[in-house]
């Protein structure tokens, strides 16, 4: 052993925190390599992305010095939990989340009180998912963890390095565990976002920087020009904070958040609370955010704080500042492209969060979507299924509302539920029912452009062809958007038996395209009415609702 690997054989908090960073750092390095390694021949790789705003929002919550591990890795995880978008953000927020319950009262780490923290977010990953795959992340997790249990080491460099080489030898199995990563010729991206992970953990605890090269954002200032030394406070500040509850000020096992909401209710308007286990999330309208702050402090202190004043942006003050008459009903879905967001605003949808495959929102988008809303119930549309998860971890976190989340997996879904709402429904049960009946029949198509030459679902593929798919699997590539169009419909299953398609045409698709279309689908399908709306979507440059 060495004298750099014996300073190692006990890593302390503040060695870790360097590590959880340059293991952010590091990921973010690489995120459009991992972003890249998307199976689906589209540009709409997003796992780097996500993996990578997850553990942003968890390195932005450990900027302090720590005295443990274990209180760090409970700050940690809960930072991330909030920031977790897409499957590959949330698993790997569960995996930190098992970390963390793995790490309770650990004030250093040894190899084998890192090896049992891991084992538990093994645990933590594979319980996110109702039905877990091999050959993704997962896998890397769980091969990872057998090999720590079957290895002794002295020291972290070892044990770090050994582990790193069990997972890229795993990371190179996953075409052979999961065909559809054999056909596109990748290997899985959640697992190389992993391994980036561990990548950057190693050469921090080597002493290696990894530089942060994000540009810093400006300060706006122009919104501020608003607000000036003859302006009067008409709005109050929208305060916003994380509160830890401390044991030495109050009994956690015993405090009430009813209460603490009941009392900030008398100081200010639009209050939300959201309770993860010591942890408290607030949102209130105030002229008093010192009063507020001041109260909320005999129960603990605050990990974060934002206080805006709401004159500045007036436009928001109308919608968001003024107490609403609390409904039985409230939607909110995700949808991406301005003519897609303001037609599911138009039919019903309370709030709507700009998202889809390339921009996942994050678990507390969804917090903070349903801050916005005083229904008693609150239905979510994902429609994506790398959205699901995530509304659902937000589900559980909220608790000023029912959530109930519709797993819609695409656009199509989301519109085809939103057809069928009655929100006269006497129940949530029948509104619910109402509006998944019809989704089996839902056929979920698009036509984008191919990234690369493949070979994809049997069809040839060259990079620039237009795609036609079916979900995810392709049925046409040709280099006119509208033949791909055409023979996806010609090849789609069970064309004969439906009645209506509705078509989204995205940024690039012209008036006079979109004319000529429409007048090939009715020479070809005459019995099948199609419409058209402007979606204005990216990367699709057609999404189809078949019925």
């Amino acid at each position: 052993m060495n004298s750099t690997q014996a300073q190692h054989s006990v890593l302390h908090a503040d060695r870790w925190q360097a590590m959880l960073v340059g293991g952010y750092r590091n990921l973010k390095r690489n995120m459009t390599v991992v972003d890249d390694l998307n199976v689906f021949p589209v540009p709409d790789g997003d796992t780097g992305k996500n993996m990578t705003m997850t553990m942003e929002g968890g390195a932005a919550g450990i900027r302090e010095e720590f005295d443990s591990i274990g209180e760090m890795m409970a700050r940690f995880s809960r930072a991330s939990l909030f920031a977790a978008r897409g499957n590959s953000g949330v698993i790997l927020s569960q995996f930190i989340r098992g970390l963390a319950v793995g790490s309770e009262g650990v004030t250093d780490y040894t190899p084998v009180t890192f090896a049992k923290a891991f084992a538990c977010g093994k645990e933590f990953a594979y319980h996110a998912v109702a039905t877990p795959t091999e050959g993704t992340m997962l896998t890397l997790l769980r091969e990872g963890d057998a090999f720590l249990q079957c290895h002794s080491f002295e020291d972290f460099d070892t044990c770090l390095s050994a582990l790193l080489s069990q997972m890229r030898l795993t990371l190179q199995k996953t075409p052979d565990l999961l065909p559809v990563l054999k056909e596109a010729g990748v290997v899985d991206s959640g697992g190389a976002g992993l391994v980036c992970i561990f990548e950057g953990m190693l050469s921090a605890l080597r002493g290696e920087e990894i530089e942060d090269d994000a540009p810093v954002a400006a300060t706006e200032f122009s919104a501020m020009t608003a607000f000036n030394e003859n302006s009067t406070l008409e709005y109050g500040y929208c305060t916003e904070f994380i509160l830890q509850l401390l044991r030495a000020k109050t009994d956690i096992d015993t405090f009430s958040l009813p209460q603490l909401t009941e009392t900030l209710q008398q100081m200010g308007d639009s209050v939300v609370t959201v309770q993860d286990g010591s942890v408290i999330k607030v949102h209130v309208h105030t002229f008093a955010p010192d009063e507020v702050i001041a109260y909320v402090r005999q129960y603990g202190e605050l990990v974060t704080v934002k206080i805006e004043n709401m004159s500045v942006q007036h436009s928001e003050i109308q919608t968001a500042s003024q107490p609403k008459e609390r409904q039985k009903y409230a939607v909110v879905a995700t949808a991406t492209g301005e003519g897609i967001k303001q037609f599911f605003a138009g039919v019903g949808v309370d709030v709507v969060i700009d998202g889809g495959r390339t921009n996942n929102p994050s678990t507390e988008d969804f917090i903070d979507a349903f801050d916005q809303l005083n229904a008693e119930y609150i239905v979510v549309l994902p429609n994506d299924s790398n959205v699901i998860m995530t509304a659902q971890q937000a589900a559980e976190l909220y608790n000023n509302a029912d959530v109930r989340v519709v797993e819609t997996r695409s656009l199509a879904e989301g519109y085809s539920a939103l057809s069928m709402m009655d929100l006269a429904a006497p129940t949530v049960e029948e509104l619910i029912g109402d509006m998944t009946a019809g989704l089996p029949n839902v056929t979920t198509a698009s036509v984008a452009p191919a990234n690369r030459d493949t070979t994809f679902s049997g069809v040839t593929i060259h990079k620039g062809d237009w795609l036609g798919c079916e979900g995810d699997t392709v049925w046409s590539a040709h280099a006119d958007p509208i033949a791909a169009a055409m023979q996806l419909f010609e090849r789609l299953p069970n064309m004969d038996d439906k009645q209506v398609v509705t078509a989204f045409y995205g940024n690039g698709a012209t008036e006079q395209e979109v004319m000529a279309f429409e007048e090939a689908f009715a020479d070809a399908f005459p019995l099948v009415e199609i419409g058209f709306i402007e979606g204005g979507q990216d990367v699709y440059r057609y999404i189809f609702a078949v019925e």
